[in-house]
């Protein structure tokens, strides 16, 4: 695969305006300055080895390096200074060019122990492997890349620059890293410096064999096979402990339909359900640990269509509802493990909720709030204590308080009252913020 694309295959988007920033700083003798600017206006500077694309020569005008003339003009006399005396110097390219072209630099500067080192070109790359500027970057790859065990590739193995951490080891069809491809195979490691990916390719790059994802604690999460760039075989997912997930059979890179079982973190069976086509089809069950139905559901085309039911471990039915497409349409109940009915919410035709009461423990009404089909709440929204004597009664239109708003104590005296029009409190009682206990309630209230 492209090292501009190997992002998808490590489970990352890619930013390919990064690439145009990209950074080869390497040490260098800047020997000569050819006595006239190139086609374009730039100066033209011959160094002492080769560059990290493969010449000897690098090109640098005032744009290039972020500079006016005025400093640029004075960057090329501490320059040619530093030529007289063969003086290294730490060079930034922007990044190889794909044509013959000479190379840009981005910035020269003087050496300094830790950065000149040594003469190998370094390429910085993102977290991602592609390449990036060195402010950015927390890995790097030492260029030129050496020759690879099979023909025609070339070896690479990218550090972290912080911790010195091998990152990725593999190999590239080209010996320009940015425009090669990955091919025969790679391996990925976590900061820690363990394994996070074990890809097996063929010579084009595509992936061959069994790929092996880790956690970062060295857990297996998911293995299976390819063929051609295609999944192919079982795939497994594992939880951290080590039991099995899912697993999964794939026929030239779709998945093979027939039932279907997940299990827990214990080995437990989880869910079970049917693919037709692809999709989940049928009645999709999952389980308790102990093995007893904890809900079941109908399901058609990979949505949910139908009636689900939702069980306490003892089996006492604990919800209900009907969906259709994945949306809840008509009347939803809860269930208190006696039988009683805990909420009732009515729903359209589109998903919306359009109505509620909630019951306590002894059957008690004690919510009951309606919305039109625009989702706008609508008449008046009522609460109870327990013992069934009023706690909130608030009149809306269209989502805003209009009308009497009032609240009472627990024994049923009045405790509180305003008048509203249009959103807005009338008189006096709309001055005063309610007491922090009656502002906890009603933004409860309105959560649910």
């Amino acid at each position: 695969m492209k090292i501009k694309t190997i992002c998808a295959a490590l489970g990352a988007s890619l930013l390919y305006s990064a690439m145009a920033q990209a950074d080869i700083v390497q040490r260098q003798v800047v020997t000569a300055i050819a006595g006239e600017p190139d086609s374009e206006g730039g100066d033209v500077y011959t160094i002492a080895g080769t560059t990290a694309c493969g010449g000897k020569q690098i090109r640098m005008d005032a744009r290039s390096v972020n500079l006016d003339e005025a400093p640029y003009e004075a960057l090329k006399v501490r320059l040619a200074e530093r030529m007289r005396a063969r003086t290294p110097m730490l060079v930034t390219l922007k990044k190889c060019p794909d044509d013959a072209s000479v190379p840009i630099a981005r910035q020269i500067a003087a050496c300094t122990p830790v950065a000149c080192a040594d003469g190998r070109a370094r390429l910085y790359l993102h977290e991602r492997f592609y390449p990036v500027e060195q402010e950015n970057a927390p890995n790097v790859l030492l260029l030129p890349l050496p020759i690879g065990k099979q023909p025609g590739t070339w070896k690479v193995d990218v550090y972290s620059v912080a911790g010195r951490k091998l990152r990725l080891s593999g190999q590239v069809n080209r010996a320009d890293y940015a425009s090669g491809e990955l091919v025969g195979g790679y391996v990925t490691y976590y900061p820690n410096g363990k394994i996070e990916k074990q890809v097996a390719q063929d010579g084009q790059g595509r992936q061959d064999g069994v790929t092996s994802l880790y956690r970062a604690d060295g857990s297996l999460e998911s293995r299976g096979n390819w063929r051609h760039g295609l999944p192919e075989g079982t795939h497994q997912q594992f939880h951290a402990t080590g039991q099995l997930r899912e697993a999964s059979v794939y026929r030239e890179g779709k998945r093979v339909d027939g039932p279907v079982q997940t299990f827990d973190d214990n080995g437990k069976l989880s869910t079970s359900y049917v693919l037709r086509d692809g999709k989940m089809a049928g009645e999709m069950l999952t389980y308790f640990p102990d093995g007893k139905i904890s809900s079941r559901a109908e399901m058609q085309h990979g949505k949910f269509n139908g009636v689900s039911t939702n069980y306490y471990p003892d089996g006492a039915v604990r919800a209900r509802m009907t969906q259709v497409d994945d949306l809840p349409t008509g009347v939803a109940m809860e269930f208190y493990p006696d039988g009683k009915v805990q909420s009732r919410q009515h729903y359209g035709d589109k998903g919306g909720l359009l109505s509620i009461q909630r019951y306590s423990p002894q059957g008690v009404l004690v919510l009951e709030r309606n919305w039109d089909k625009q989702l706008r709440e609508q008449g008046t929204s009522r609460s109870w204590y327990e013992n069934g004597k009023p706690e909130h009664a608030i009149e809306y239109v269209n989502d805003r308080r209009d009308g009497w708003s009032r609240s009472w104590r627990e024994d049923g005296s009045l405790k509180n009252e305003c008048r509203y029009v249009a959103g807005k409190a009338q008189g006096d009682c709309g001055e005063a913020p309610p007491a922090p206990e009656l502002l906890r309630k009603e933004q409860a209230w309105r959560a649910l």
